[in-house]
């Protein structure tokens, strides 16, 4: 824990699990895919995941017709799921963020994305 400074969030890596398993988007427009976010405090070691699901507004349409209630939390949605453009566009967002703890830091960042210890509810600071 740092008590003079806030401790800013970087993100160490992105995977987009059902890709990396021979899966491919055949049309932006018109995709859902699930991503995962590493993110770890800069300048220290270690991360953390944070997952996200990233949709087009069709592919939600195609989601709402077979399941009529999906629950919103943790969902990035776009026009277009292109990986470099949302991997760039979440790494500037988290780079901003600020917290005078780890802990707090996710805490930000699990807005985005669900934390993998969101439910713990232990006191670690990082």
């Amino acid at each position: 824990m740092r008590d003079h400074q806030a401790m800013r969030a970087q993100v160490a890596a992105f995977r987009w699990p059902d890709l990396e398993l021979g899966g491919s988007i055949d049309d932006p427009a018109h995709a859902c895919e699930l991503l995962e976010m590493y993110v770890g405090p800069q300048g220290e070691p270690g991360e953390e995941r944070f997952q996200l699901t990233v949709c087009t507004p069709s592919a939600l349409a195609d989601q709402l017709r077979r399941h009529p209630f999906l629950i919103g939390r943790h969902w990035l949605f776009v026009s277009e799921l292109r990986p470099a453009e949302v991997a760039q566009w979440l790494s500037d967002r988290i780079a901003v963020l600020e917290a005078p703890t780890w802990s707090e830091l996710a805490e930000k960042i699990g807005r985005i994305g669900e934390w993998e210890f969101e439910e713990h509810d232990g006191d670690y600071d990082g």
